[in-house]
């Protein structure tokens, strides 16, 4: 069984943000029965709820050390750090996290913010301090069958730590095969000032070239990054990404739209190129298990609130006016907001608004068709695209419905302010919950008719396979790894799952969203009018309100269109997508690393 070391900032189960921690823990799960897997990240503060959740060792390791507060974004030169190592399982996962033994790495290591603007360089420093330490632990206990034969990096945050590890490695006179794995390119640049506080000097490391290999150190391998070994410094540094793709064996990402267009081009070129590859991210939600879940936490109350027989079915759009008109502005807490600032500004925003307070909202008097979107508050999403097609929508449709399910940061706070005012403009339409809502994340899934995804760029997007997965049709954007698991409609009828749209363009968004919200009620009628025939007097009035073409042809063959929508998604997922059927690439990239003698 091959040894694996994982390096990441986000892992589910411990701790995680956004997407990104979902990709480590599952591909781990499905790798854990064949493969010896080991985790080492921050601690994020989670230490003290997860000792009460697992059995958990206190590693013997000394790592203590003075660093420079000043590039923390401190005020004293020098600063005192201990860190500790706690291990525990999950199944057959061996976790190691770093954690604060002293109130500087505390403050660090230990902020719950995982991406706080405030501590993220001191996070990745201590970070980087910690796997030297335990490197070096490794080789002076001779804890051989601990060394691994393959280190997977997720993301930039872990670049410093692993060249500190492999300066290690090299000094032991051994070196270990890597893979990079970028999820989303956000373009960090640290001097060298920086990595020098981070612990990491001048010993060279080996690096894996198109012509064989190459010895060299951290300058050298700056100068590398401008195809220029005689580098002179009048250059920005370049992007830890880049850093981190040049010296890893293997550098993939989550698509092969994003690994073309964005990180070959701008991570290495010729430099990477013939060590890049894509794995793409996947999904296991089973819509049966989730409908059966939903149903068992709330069929008792939604019985009770609209007042259905017990003996009678509980339909689709019962769950929707469930959602909309009494769960929304009931949560069973308020929704999960780790950050001060963020809680803050919600809470300033909320005087005199009756939609938001401490992230509760207030219900909806109606039902009404609905579009669900979800991830985190970043230009990215392109939220302002959906803000943007809300009057156009609501002209058609004035019942229409948008529920937004997002997360905010300490970087989005003007957004939380900007987001509000809409809802302020449009009261009867609009509704965001902002910070994890967990009690309603399935059922908003199963109560909607459509997804939107409106991102202005998308590496992956694990929304659209969740989304899909819970026989949702989805609207997206023609932008990254959105092309490729999205299956146009008006392309391909039999086995389309959505429609693709230009981004930052709310005019197509609006009419994609439109032609659903009217292939789904056209799908409901007939089913309700137990008929097939499109020349009702009904249905084909509102066929004739598709403003898509292609989709109202389609509507106009077979009224029940939009349902074979849903389970072309549901396919789509558990045929192409599950963690399952993608995870077998990455054990063929880590087979390939650990049969190469790259370091004999």
């Amino acid at each position: 069984m091959l040894n694996i070391w994982i390096l990441t900032f986000e892992f589910a189960g411990v701790a995680k943000f956004g997407g990104l921690g979902e990709v480590p823990a599952n591909q781990a799960k499905h790798l854990s029965n064949t493969h010896n897997i080991t985790i080492l990240m921050p601690s994020h503060g989670q230490v003290d709820r997860l000792k009460d959740k697992h059995e958990w060792v206190k590693l013997p390791i000394s790592c203590e050390g003075e660093i420079s507060g000043l590039q923390l974004g401190l005020n004293t030169p020098k600063m005192s750090y201990q860190i500790s190592f706690y291990q525990f399982k999950i199944g057959n996962l061996r976790i190691i996290l770093l954690s604060g033994e002293n109130p500087l790495s505390r403050f660090f290591l230990d902020d719950k913010t995982i991406y706080n603007p405030d501590t993220i360089k001191g996070k990745i420093c201590l970070y980087t301090h910690g796997m030297r330490c335990f490197s070096n632990h490794i080789f002076r206990e001779q804890l051989n069958k601990y060394i691994p034969d393959v280190i997977h990096l997720h993301d930039y945050h872990v670049v410093l730590p692993f060249i500190a590890l492999k300066q290690v490695f090299t000094k032991n006179k051994l070196d270990v095969a890597s893979i990079l794995t970028i999820h989303l390119l956000t373009w960090p640049r640290f001097g060298l000032d920086y990595y020098s506080t981070c612990g990491i000097d001048s010993s060279p490391i080996k690096l894996r070239m198109k012509k064989g290999f190459k010895l060299l150190k951290l300058e050298d391998i700056i100068a590398l990054c401008y195809n220029d070994l005689n580098w002179n410094r009048i250059f920005e540094p370049p992007t830890v990404e880049k850093v981190g793709a040049i010296t890893c064996d293997i550098v993939t990402s989550v698509s092969q739209s994003y690994l073309n267009s964005d990180i070959i081009p701008n991570c290495g070129g010729d430099l990477i190129d013939f060590k890049a590859d894509f794995i793409w991210d996947g999904c296991d939600w089973e819509y049966q298990d989730i409908l059966k879940s939903v149903m068992n936490n709330i069929g008792n109350e939604l019985r009770k609130l609209l007042e259905i027989d017990s003996k009678a079915l509980i339909s689709k759009s019962h769950i929707k006016k469930y959602l909309l008109q009494y769960k929304i502005g009931n949560l069973s807490q308020s929704p999960l907001i780790s950050s001060k600032k963020v809680l803050d500004t919600i809470n300033e925003i909320s005087n005199g608004n009756p939609f938001i307070k401490n992230g509760n909202i207030k219900p909806f008097t109606e039902s009404g068709p609905l579009m669900l979107t979800t991830g985190r508050i970043s230009p990215q999403k392109g939220f302002e695209t959906i803000f943007e097609s809300l009057a156009l929508v609501i002209e058609e449709i004035p019942d229409a419905k948008f529920l937004f399910l997002i997360l905010p940061t300490d970087y989005s706070l003007s957004e939380i302010k900007s987001y509000a005012q809409h809802v302020k403009n449009y009261p009867n339409n609009l509704r965001i919950i902002f910070g994890v809502a967990s009690d309603i994340f399935y059922l908003a899934h199963i109560a909607a008719d459509v997804y939107c995804a409106a991102s202005r760029w998308e590496p992956f997007g694990i929304m659209a396979l969740e989304a899909m997965a819970s026989k949702l049709p989805i609207i997206a954007t023609k932008v990254g790894g959105l092309q490729e698991t999205i299956v146009d409609v008006r392309d391909f009828p039999e086995i389309g799952t959505g429609i693709l749209i230009e981004k930052d363009d709310p005019i197509q968004l609006a009419h994609a969203i439109i032609s659903l919200f009217k292939s789904a009620e056209i799908a409901e009628k007939a089913n309700q009018l137990k008929s097939t025939n499109i020349f009702e007097i009904e249905l084909l009035r509102l066929a004739n309100q598709i403003p898509d073409e292609i989709i109202k042809s389609r509507v106009l063959v077979d009224p029940s269109f939009y349902d074979i929508i849903r389970e072309n998604c549901y396919k789509r997922v558990k045929e192409n997508f599950t963690w399952d059927i993608v995870s077998k690439k990455l054990i063929i990239l880590y087979d390939f690393l650990a049969e190469q003698s790259f370091y004999s």
